[in-house]
């Protein structure tokens, strides 16, 4: 599968999503490189459709091909293109409010990073999820992480840092009141 994570890491993640997230309507992949997080994730996180962005430029992005076939969700849309032009942009708005999930894994710059989040937050649902990953092993995806801590739109719910580091993170959008259960459980205080 050309899974491409640290084990103990991904297997955490992986439990939580199949174990503690509800199955998602629709799920949004940025960065697919080989496709095995993609397949691997989506075996135990059941997602009724999924949207993929990848600019096919990792060298094991021909797997993609074969892997997408075995992929546990029905694939909507994939756009093999730059997740920061316009273009990509445009066919995605449709969307616009409706993920309930992103993994973003695909442009590690700094700048390259936060616009993929930009348009992550724009696909978003209200209290949709969003994975990062990386936010450990690179030093631009740590300076976007310890940013995000200070989100008033981004709550991190979980944080698996054995070795690259994904972090879980819940889109709340600053006008919208923040769920109870968010200051009482985890002791949220927005900044």
């Amino acid at each position: 599968m050309y899974l491409q994570q640290d084990p103990e890491e991904f297997a955490q993640f992986v439990h939580f999503m199949g174990t503690k997230v509800p199955p998602a309507k629709l799920s949004l992949t940025i960065g697919v490189a080989s496709g095995g997080q993609t397949k691997f994730l989506h075996d135990y996180f059941p997602a009724e459709k999924m949207i993929v962005v990848d600019i096919g430029m990792h060298e094991n992005f021909p797997e993609w091909a074969r892997i997408k076939k075995s992929v546990n969700s029905n694939i909507i849309l994939e756009i093999i293109a730059d997740s920061h032009a316009e273009s990509t942009r445009q066919q995605l708005l449709p969307y616009a409010g409706q993920v309930d999930f992103a993994f973003v894994d695909g442009d590690h710059s700094y700048r390259g990073l936060r616009q993929d989040i930009m348009l992550t937050k724009e696909l978003l649902r209200p209290y949709g999820l969003m994975a990062l990953h990386d936010t450990t092993a690179l030093p631009d995806c740590r300076r976007v992480y310890e940013e995000m801590i200070h989100s008033r739109d981004f709550f991190i719910m979980r944080n698996y840092q054995n070795r690259f580091g994904i972090s879980v993170w819940q889109y709340i959008p600053a006008e919208k009141k923040k769920p109870k259960f968010l200051k009482r459980l985890m002791g949220y205080k927005p900044i």
